[in-house]
């Protein structure tokens, strides 16, 4: 009897003895695939299985914050119970909130992490931006009649209002993309509100000035160039055609005056494809640095405020992580450990090619691989404070400690307990 003929024996006896209820391995099978393991090791502080992955976690003092797509379900940081479920098609935090809406619906509702109590309502709004410290909402009169207003997000007050012609993107939902860079590799779940923003409304960009409450000029981009607004500047980036070459250039102006503070000629901040020196993606930056891409072709770190030069890599080597204050870098299979604005590595430290690197404050977190763990390390020094067996990944920190997950399976290690176990 050939192999093909064994399984078809195997298999029909099987099945005669599932049929007669002799025995059915399929109960204990699927208990073992569903059993929960621990996450990783040592064991977590707490470790949960949820009913679904969630879209995001926001990190909040006392809470975690799951949004699922349908609902946002609430969870004790330090025991990881659940506080509170509702449903809601987005979620996101501001001020220590739950801010939360439906699509297509106007409005929103902020809750009491500890409770999920609704403590304001709003039915105007068509879209929210939510910050560490406060709130925007706009609503629109018109298609080309819009008001943005920052708020107190538990009280409503309102701190400024400024004019807008209209919104030039999807609305009903949270934060929807403004003209600014996007985060390199994972970062904290929200920041203050930056100094200025850029709205993105019919090929042009409203500046507003969040600190006096103000709209600035409104730029208008010349010919293949890109503006971003970041780090407290408009930054405009250009690439033109000429005899087959990507003349290249980054400046950063005053979003009062318009007025250059810094160039950097022959230097790139987006992505170059297509014909024409097209300027691909959004920037992408950590704190105050945002990465651009030298005249040599190396990686570099530039100061968004007056365009210095705070790190520059060498030929081989990758920027993966930045605080705005230390970064990681990839060389080859090191990881390379630095200080912004100060000439020459920190430290060195062997790591899978896959690795991942966190950059929290105090702390570098690294998501490594063959074998999987999980090791916190001095950004100043490389020395490592602890680690942790496991094939989960890091999905949310804060100053304190991080999520683990896998699949629907998720714990919170805090780095001083692993600093104690190690």
């Amino acid at each position: 009897m050939g192999w093909l003929g064994w399984i078809i024996a195997v298999a029909s006896a099987m099945t005669l003895l599932v049929s007669t209820g002799l025995w059915n391995p399929f109960p204990g099978l699927w208990e073992w695939v569903n059993a929960e393991r621990p996450l990783s090791e040592p064991e977590s502080l707490w470790q949960v299985r949820l009913d679904r992955v969630p879209k995001n976690i926001y990190v909040l003092e006392k809470h975690l914050v799951l949004e699922h797509g349908e609902s946002v379900e609430v969870r004790g940081r330090s025991t990881g119970r659940q506080a509170w479920k509702t449903a809601a098609d987005w979620a996101a935090t501001a001020g220590g909130y739950v801010v939360s809406g439906k699509l297509l619906v106007k409005g929103y509702e902020v809750r009491d992490p500890a409770t999920g109590a609704v403590v304001r309502k709003d039915e105007k709004a068509a879209a929210v931006w939510t910050f560490a410290d406060a709130m925007i909402d706009v609503s629109c009169r018109t298609s080309k009649d819009c008001e943005l207003i920052a708020r107190v997000p538990d009280s409503g007050k309102e701190k400024w209002r400024v004019l807008l012609p209209g919104i030039g993107f999807v609305l009903f939902a949270d934060n929807p993309g403004l003209t600014g860079a996007g985060p390199l590799g994972m970062q904290a779940s929200q920041a203050p509100m930056p100094r200025l923003l850029g709205f993105p409304i019919d090929n042009r960009v409203h500046v507003v000035d969040t600190n006096s409450g103000k709209a600035l000029p409104v730029v208008e981009p010349a010919e293949h160039t890109a503006v971003n607004v970041f780090g407290g500047r408009v930054i405009h980036s250009t690439a033109t055609p000429r005899n087959g070459r990507c003349i290249l250039s980054v400046v950063g102006r005053q979003g009062h005056s318009g007025n250059e503070v810094w160039r950097r000629d022959g230097y790139s901040i987006h992505e170059l494809g297509g014909a024409g020196c097209q300027l691909r993606g959004e920037p992408v930056a950590g704190g105050n640095a945002i990465v651009a891409i030298r005249p040599d072709g190396r990686q570099a770190l530039l100061d968004a405020g007056d365009g210095r030069e705070v790190l520059v890599v060498g030929d081989d080597e990758k920027v993966l992580a930045t605080d705005g204050v230390h970064a990681v870098t990839r060389k080859g299979s090191q990881l390379v450990g630095y200080r912004l604005g100060r000439a020459g590595p920190l430290w060195e430290r062997e790591a899978h090619k896959s690795a991942e690197v966190v950059i929290t404050r105090g702390v570098v977190i690294v998501s490594d691989r063959s074998p999987n763990r999980v090791v916190i390390v001095d950004p100043a020094t490389g020395n490592e404070r602890g680690q942790v067996r496991s094939s989960g990944r890091v999905v949310a920190f804060d100053t304190v400690g991080f999520l683990l997950a896998d699949r629907r399976e998720l714990g919170y290690l805090e780095f001083s307990t692993l600093s104690q176990r190690d």
